[in-house]
């Protein structure tokens, strides 16, 4: 069974809940031995005095728990249930020992540990309990003929055995709900913005990190093409999975060596307190187990390094394609994690065929626009950009002639018009036949500011990170953008310098166009609407921040 790792906010038990219920039974406490003082029967001013302090400590973890902050309790919560053995350790060693009524504070620790914190969480704090309280028990008991061996004998056994029970509840239970987020997660995956590889790279990276693996992989076939590739994630590169690698036909024949109708279960120690199988086979039509093959398993382990390994077939329409594997050198598998892959893996199938036909829709879409687009710049952009150039050539011949001072004003629109009609063709080209070396959005930017502030007069500064990562639809989207802010800044203000801002912030491309206003001329109040669209068709937000130092920023945040 895979272990749930420390994470509270998945927890079914409620702070608050946790917090009141100690309150309640330090109170309880301390209530019932002043009323019946038959218990404790020794060190009595002294175990009141504790209890009493216990109470205070569990006050004092009741008010934070209803005022304190997240990070706070977080931090506290990690080693109170510790705390609360000792408490009941003392507690047990100051009145009768293994005869105490004490004894049952233990399991109140178990439980918080387990279902907050995951079944090893519960299954240390159960160990150390029943130690604690059978050393301390002992050793402190009443030295007289009434001492109760049964007791003695029969409290370890029941704590050890009850708190292994709710040690496995707590850790299946969270394991459950963490599992749940998982799936839930996988439906995130389906933007067709981010792409099929994108996809697969990032559900890579989630399993592996739901397992705290250290890598996992997938190999696939293309049959069509004979040809091999590799996806894999790791913790040092968790976004190496983006891109497939082709794989060659060795290595790849050597993982795809399990038998496609297969599922393979391996851990490198053996079965102990029931945290799976060494080694299991799975047939996926027929459900039938087996333990053969664990030589070949074993190879596969040694050739990924690891101490641990999954794999499941990877099948689209019925048919083979590859395999998914997880390994890890902590970690465990059993049953249910097979059950749990072959789920991910369904989830996110219909997800890429959308993905695959929304990317072969935009394809043709984009074929058409681009003929339209060509078409329109012939007709209505470059004729004219030739009648301005055939005019500025005539009349340059003629002040020259004349004598007249105008040649170079004329010389300069005249060379304006020549670099405007090349670049226009070489639009038209590209739109028409493609581009064969995309150009990258930051030299896009740069060239596009250049152009403008020859024509405007209008000085950009472009500032743009280099590892941005955005493919053709994003870029040409933030692309139009840019265009749209700078030509509202022509229109709109009086502005001679803007700026061009471009970063990556915390998963998302962060776009910023600000230009300068006249000092002590109020703010403009506007809404950039087209710009406003474009971000939230790409799943993000346009925002107008007003600087105090006379500065106004359009603002966009897209997901990447």
């Amino acid at each position: 069974m895979h272990k749930a790792a420390p994470q509270s906010a998945t927890g079914t038990v409620d702070n608050h809940i946790i917090a009141a219920m100690r309150l309640v039974l330090a109170a309880s406490g301390l209530l019932i031995i002043y009323i019946d003082p038959a218990e404790p029967s020794r060190f009595v001013a002294v175990t009141h005095l504790l209890l009493a302090c216990y109470t205070a400590y569990s006050a004092l973890l009741y008010t934070l728990a209803l005022h304190a902050s997240s990070y706070l309790l977080e931090t506290i919560y990690r080693w109170v249930h510790w705390v609360d053995v000792a408490w009941y350790v003392l507690l047990i060693s100051l009145s009768n020992g293994t005869s105490s009524i004490f004894f049952f504070g233990f399991f109140f620790a178990i439980l918080v540990a387990s279902f907050r914190w995951g079944f090893i969480s519960g299954l240390r704090v159960t160990l150390l309990s029943v130690i604690l309280f059978t050393s301390v028990g002992l050793l402190t008991a009443p030295r007289s003929t009434h001492f109760e061996l049964n007791r003695a004998l029969v409290r370890p056994i029941y704590l050890l055995v009850l708190g292994y029970m709710m040690a496995y509840w707590g850790g299946h239970e969270l394991n459950l709900k963490r599992r749940l987020a998982l799936l839930k997660e996988v439906t995130t995956l389906s933007n067709p913005r981010f792409g099929v590889d994108r996809t697969i790279g990032t559900l890579l990276e989630r399993l592996r990190a739901f397992y705290d693996g250290d890598v996992a992989l997938a190999v696939t076939h293309d049959a069509g093409r004979n040809e091999y590739h590799l996806r894999r994630v790791d913790r040092r590169d968790p976004e190496a999975g983006m891109k497939p690698s082709p794989l060659p036909a060795h290595l790849a024949q050597q993982l795809l060596a399990v038998p496609a109708n297969q599922a393979v279960i391996y851990n490198q120690r053996g079965r102990w307190l029931g945290l799976g199988p060494r080694y299991l086979t799975i047939h996926m039509l027929t459900g039938t187990r087996s333990t053969e093959g664990e030589t070949r398993a074993a190879a596969l382990a040694a050739t990924l390094d690891a101490k641990a390994l999954i794999t499941v077939p990877l099948q689209y329409q019925h048919e083979a394609v590859g395999r998914l594997y997880v390994t890890t050198s902590s970690q465990r598998f059993d049953e249910s994690d097979v059950d749990l892959l072959l789920q991910v893996f369904e989830h996110v199938r219909p997800v890429i065929d959308n993905i695959r036909l929304v990317d072969r829709l935009a394809s043709h879409a984009a074929e058409e626009e681009r003929q339209r687009i060509a078409r329109d710049l012939h007709d209505s952009v470059i004729q004219p950009y030739i009648g301005l150039q055939m005019g500025l050539a005539a009349v340059r011949r003629k002040a020259v002639a004349g004598g007249a001072d105008v040649a170079a004003e004329l010389e300069r629109l005249y060379e304006l018009a020549n670099d405007g009609i090349a670049d226009l063709r070489g639009y038209v080209h590209g739109l028409r036949h493609g581009s064969d070396n995309d150009d990258n959005l930051q030299a896009s930017l740069r060239r596009f500011a250049e152009k403008f502030a020859a024509v405007t007069g209008i000085t950009v500064e472009v500032e743009a990170a280099a590892d941005i990562p955005c493919n053709d639809r994003l870029g040409t989207e933030v692309f139009q953008m840019v265009a749209e802010g700078l030509s509202n800044i022509r229109r709109h203000t009086e502005a001679e310098h803007a700026t061009i801002g471009l970063m990556r912030q915390n998963g998302h491309l962060v776009l910023r166009v600000e230009n300068e206003r006249e000092p002590g001329t109020p703010p403009p109040s506007f809404t950039p609407r087209s710009i406003s669209e474009r971000a939230a068709a790409l799943g993000g937000y346009a925002r107008v921040e007003q600087a105090a130092n006379a500065r106004t920023a359009v603002i966009v945040t897209i997901p990447l």
